[in-house]
């Protein structure tokens, strides 16, 4: 048993797994990486050098951001939508962006604007030119947002993370075996829409309950899903009955916790608890049931 110990210390003073890794993202803030069109057998991250991509016949290959390429900048426009341009100066990916930056808004970002570059007949299949897509986005596995941040030194030049002897965070090849933790989540965020009572059936035939929300650290966990949603607010196990005329959680949980936004605590009929995903995550009122949204389950 001595024996055994002592090995899975000494393994996990190596160094342990955990569920954060370097992605792709765009140039462009706010725009999410959920499309992709890589050439076949792309990304391969050869020489563990290649963080920049470029396109080519409408297919994406990554590469060394060292590497000189003309590239295409967009202007946003309010009211006209966008305008693209190709720049006919070779430059690194980072002087490229800079460039984009300085004279128009950014490098060309998303596969939206990439479709509407190519509707606009400016599109140049036999050339290479370099996109606003990179990979130096650090994510958690299960979508959380990555703001805390631990490193045992320098940001990391690798993708995978790891834990250190002193507790904070080193990086490693992903390729590498390790030891590594898992977690059992309590909640879970369901991408369909459903109206509050629909969402309430779903919940309590495939896992437990609608979400109950009763102290900040719950608001905090529950918050962190809701980011992740596809409509504008998801459903809470949060009802109002005006039989009884008050407020109550679907768990029969005690409502001394709502943290409602402003204006948001009005008694009319029909109401259904439901989070913002966007701004303070607060909860608010939804007047008619009626709306289809993502929504939370407790497990």
């Amino acid at each position: 048993m001595k024996r055994l110990l002592d090995s899975t210390t000494e393994q996990y003073r190596a160094g342990a797994w955990i569920g954060l890794q370097r992605d792709w993202c765009w140039s462009q803030p706010g725009v999410e990486f959920n499309e992709s069109k890589w050439s076949p057998g792309q990304p391969d991250n050869y020489g563990n050098q290649e963080n920049c991509v470029w396109m080519k016949n409408d297919t994406w290959d990554d590469d060394s951001c060292s590497r000189p390429y003309n590239f295409i900048c967009y202007d946003e426009h309010n009211k006209i939508g966008k305008t693209f341009h190709i720049i006919d100066t070779v430059m690194t990916w980072l002087d490229a962006q800079s460039y984009c930056r300085e004279h128009h808004t950014d490098l060309i970002s998303g596969v939206k604007q990439l479709e509407d570059f190519k509707t606009q007949g400016q599109n140049d299949a036999n050339r290479i030119f370099w996109i606003g897509l990179f990979r130096d986005c650090w994510s958690w596995s299960d979508g959380s947002s990555f703001s805390f941040r631990l490193w045992d030194k320098d940001e990391p030049e690798k993708t995978c993370a790891m834990t250190t002897s002193n507790g904070k965070w080193s990086y490693a090849d992903c390729d590498e075996r390790k030891p590594f933790f898992c977690y059992n989540d309590s909640v879970i965020l369901i991408k369909e829409n459903m109206t509050w009572v629909d969402a309430l059936y779903y919940c309590r035939d495939h896992y437990r309950d609608l979400v109950s929300i009763t102290n900040q650290g719950e608001q905090l966990w529950v918050q962190e899903r809701a980011k992740m949603a596809s409509t504008p607010y998801v459903w809470l196990g949060l009802r109002y009955t005006c039989t009884l005329d008050f407020w109550f959680w679907v768990t029969d949980e005690t409502v001394r916790y709502t943290n409602w936004g402003p204006g948001q605590s009005g008694d009319d009929c029909n109401m259904s608890g439901a989070m913002d995903r966007e701004g303070t995550h607060q909860s608010v009122k939804m007047i008619d049931d009626d709306h289809k949204f993502n929504f939370i389950c407790s497990k």
